[in-house]
């Protein structure tokens, strides 16, 4: 098992859909959401160079053949959140790949939904948070359907994605 660090989401609808992570080594995992319940979510990752997640967010790079044509061999992982915490939690033979963790064939990524942490028409606000508060402010984040990214990595610390 690997433990993960998020990086980048990539698309969000209720909890991460796609996102990029990271393991100790600073290799890139691209991860997408096939299965959740109770105990947690399950996404498929594949490890990706940064030219290879490169290409993926230029639209360029089918999602389906990230996964199926992998750049190189035993990079494709069962990757599990649970409890905030990313885990590679076991590594797929091309036989255990099943339809339902792969997504429709020509998925490619929508360009102009992409929103750089650089980007500067994001505006951008810092907000001190008294400890007390904190439990309330990360309910907040996330009834108000807000990606910690979005609001400032300085509360990473207050909420979660999940």
């Amino acid at each position: 098992m690997r433990k993960l660090t998020l990086k980048k989401i990539l698309d969000y609808y209720d909890f991460p859909q796609i996102f990029v992570a990271d393991d100790a080594m600073g290799t890139s995992y691209l991860c997408l959401l096939f299965d959740h319940d109770s105990d947690g979510f399950k996404y498929i990752g594949v490890q990706v160079s940064q030219q290879r997640l490169d290409t993926y967010v230029k639209g360029l790079l089918d999602l389906r053949d990230a996964y199926l044509s992998p750049e190189a061999e035993n990079a494709v992982f069962l990757v599990t959140v649970k409890k905030e915490v990313i885990t590679a939690a076991k590594q797929l033979q091309p036989s255990e790949i099943t339809e339902d963790m792969l997504p429709e064939k020509d998925y490619f990524f929508d360009v102009d939904d992409y929103i750089d942490d650089d980007e500067t028409s994001i505006d951008r606000y810092q907000l001190d948070v008294p400890s007390k508060d904190k439990e309330t402010f990360s309910t907040l984040i996330s009834r108000m359907g807000w990606r910690v990214w979005e609001i400032g990595k300085s509360a990473a610390n207050v909420a979660a994605v999940w």
